[in-house]
């Protein structure tokens, strides 16, 4: 997936998310995208997701097609909302059948700077096991389907960086990175309660933009949710500023 533009797009943005974190079924009509993980609880790998405002014909039977997928995977069904959602599709899931929007989300940009530093993390080109099992671990996911996020994890467009660092008894952080052309996408970041507030979170955000910056890209991005204050200072005061948000909305219908 080629991605080239210094000052990314909406939509470059959105595809950028499509390869780093990918679903284990995608179901294309026109520009929607209906992506199904049914092993996995991401709401960003089991939801309606649209690529262009204008393609909003035939909504109604196109939604209800969406909702048959669903069914068949046994995964709710579930709107991820954002700029570029058509008007007639957000009109339709506003119904008393569908959820209030929750689970709002910032997507954020910074330009990558000299003054990133690596520092001293173990770092794995593939989904180690014992990444897999810190992640799980540190996310409080210990439930998740392990050979799914491992396929999960493995399907992930290279380049990719699995981070992690850990003391004698337990892993402290981890984080990944994935690189499409000029961008570098921060996922999974995640810190034990033990060591938050000690500057590992940004150190482990500088070694995953620092090795973004040696793989070609110049531009940084993630996506934090509006409620992770921690989070969001973390990132600000590394430079990320909002470029959108999105929603979720989950059909209650039945």
């Amino acid at each position: 997936m080629a991605i080239t533009e210094a000052d990314p797009s909406i939509k470059t943005l959105e595809q950028a998310g499509f390869a780093s974190w990918p679903a284990a079924k995608v179901v294309d009509d026109g520009t929607w995208q209906i992506r199904l993980s049914s092993a996995l609880p991401y709401k960003r790998t089991n939801s309606i997701n649209c690529l262009d405002l204008a393609d909003g014909a035939n909504v109604e039977q196109r939604l209800a097609s969406a909702i048959a997928q669903f069914d068949m995977a046994g995964v709710k069904p579930t709107l991820r909302s954002t700029p570029l959602t058509p008007p007639e599709l957000i009109k339709a899931c506003s119904t008393s059948d569908w959820s209030s929007p929750y689970s709002e989300s910032l997507v954020m940009t910074a330009p990558l700077q000299s003054h990133f530093n690596s520092g001293g993390f173990d770092m794995f080109e593939e989904p180690a096991p014992e990444w897999i099992a810190n992640y799980k671990a540190l996310t409080m996911n210990s439930d998740i389907d392990g050979s799914a996020i491992t396929d999960t994890l493995n399907a992930i467009e290279k380049p990719v960086c699995f981070f992690q660092i850990a003391s004698p008894d337990q892993c402290l952080g981890v984080a990944v990175a994935v690189v499409q052309d000029k961008l570098v996408g921060l996922f999974g970041l995640a810190v034990a309660t033990a060591a938050r507030r000690t500057g590992l979170g940004r150190s482990l955000s500088h070694a995953a933009l620092a090795w973004g910056a040696d793989h070609g890209a110049s531009t940084a991005w993630l996506q934090v949710e509006d409620d992770n204050r921690p989070a969001k200072q973390l990132y600000q005061a590394l430079g990320f500023t909002e470029r959108y948000r999105y929603a979720y909305r989950s059909f209650i219908g039945r």
